[in-house]
C-alpha cells in the first residue's frame, strides 16, 4: 500500500469531519469537503499504488544541484493536521513530519535558492488571506513557513474560489444518495468539467507566479499535481511520514477490533415491576 496516499487520505476523513462537527467558519467548511471528498480517492489510489511502489523507487534521477539553480522549482509536501481532539501521540508525531519537512526543504534551499513562492491546496486568495486560513487549517505548516514569509516569501494564488465552491457543491450533489441514473451521470459531467478548470486554473497560476530561477513550495493532499514542463519537482517525503501512516493503520486496526468484540449485556439490570 502506498503511505502517503494512505496517511492523506486517513488525516483528510479524519481532519475533515472534526471541522464539519465543531467548526462554524466558511474556508474551515471548504476545506473539510474537499478533505473528505479527496480521502475517498486517496484511499482507492493507496491500494492501486501499492503494488507499483516497489519497481519505481530508485528509478527517480536526481538531477545535479548546479544544472537546476536558474531553472524553477516546487517543493510539493502533504498538508497534514491532526483535529484538536486526537491523541498527543498523533500531534507530537505530526508536528515531528513538519519538523522533517522543514529540515529537508532548508537542504534543499541551501543547494537550489531559497523559497519565493508558497501555493495551498483548498484555501482561495493570496497573501495574508491564505496565511490566516492556513494557521486555522494547519499551525504545523504555518510555523515552518514564518521564517520564509518574514525573508519574503509571499503566498500566492492557487485556487480560485468560484470554481472551487462549484467542485465542491458538484460533489455534494453526486455524494446526496441520488435514484436517477441520467441524474448522476449529468451531475458526474458537470463535476469532472469544473474538476478540470480547476486543475487548469492551478496549473495556469503556478506556471504565470513563479519566476525563472525561483523556488516554491506546494502544500497539496495530492504529491503528483501536473505542474509546467520547465518546473523541476522535488516530493517532500521524510521516514516521519511513515511513522505518521503507521501509528493511523494502528489506530485503524485497533478501531476494527473493537467493533468486532461483541457486546456484552451480562451488566445490565432488567426493568422489574
Amino acid at each position: 500500500m502506498c503511505p502517503i496516499c494512505y496517511i492523506s487520505g486517513f488525516i483528510a476523513a479524519l481532519f475533515g469531519g472534526s471541522f464539519i462537527a465543531v467548526v462554524n467558519h466558511p474556508i474551515s467548511w471548504l476545506l473539510s469537503i474537499i478533505l473528505i471528498s479527496y480521502a475517498v480517492y486517496k484511499f482507492y489510489e493507496a491500494k492501486k499504488r501499492g503494488n507499483k511502489m516497489s519497481d519505481e523507487i530508485g528509478k527517480i534521477n536526481k538531477p545535479d544541484s548546479k544544472e537546476i539553480i536558474g531553472k524553477r522549482k516546487a517543493f510539493v509536501c502533504v498538508l497534514l493536521q491532526a483535529p484538536p481532539e486526537a491523541s498527543k501521540d498523533l500531534h507530537e508525531l505530526i508536528q515531528k513530519y513538519w519538523d522533517a519537512v522543514d529540515n529537508n526543504i532548508s537542504n534543499l534551499e541551501g543547494k537550489t535558492g531559497v523559497v519565493k513562492r508558497i501555493f495551498v491546496e483548498g484555501i482561495p486568495g493570496k497573501g495574508e488571506d491564505v496565511s490566516v486560513s492556513l494557521k486555522e487549517a494547519s499551525l504545523g505548516a504555518w510555523n515552518m513557513l514564518q521564517e520564509r514569509v518574514n525573508a519574503g516569501a509571499e503566498f500566492e494564488e492557487f485556487e480560485n474560489l468560484e470554481i472551487l465552491q462549484k467542485v465542491i457543491d458538484w460533489s455534494k450533489c453526486l455524494n446526496s444518495g441520488l435514484s436517477n441514473r441520467s441524474v448522476a451521470e449529468k451531475i458526474a459531467e458537470e463535476l469532472k468539467k469544473e474538476s478540470e478548470s480547476r486543475l487548469e486554473f492551478i496549473n495556469n497560476s503556478i506556471d504565470k507566479n513563479l519566476k525563472e530561477g525561483e523556488s516554491c513550495i506546494i502544500f497539496s493532499g495530492n504529491q503528483e499535481t501536473n505542474l509546467p514542463d520547465d518546473i523541476e519537482k522535488f516530493i517532500i517525503s521524510p521516514p516521519e511520514l511513515d511513522m505518521v501512516a503507521q501509528w493511523v493503520k494502528n489506530a485503524q486496526a485497533a478501531m476494527e477490533a473493537q467493533m468486532r468484540e461483541p457486546v456484552s449485556y451480562t451488566h445490565l439490570t432488567l426493568p422489574t415491576k
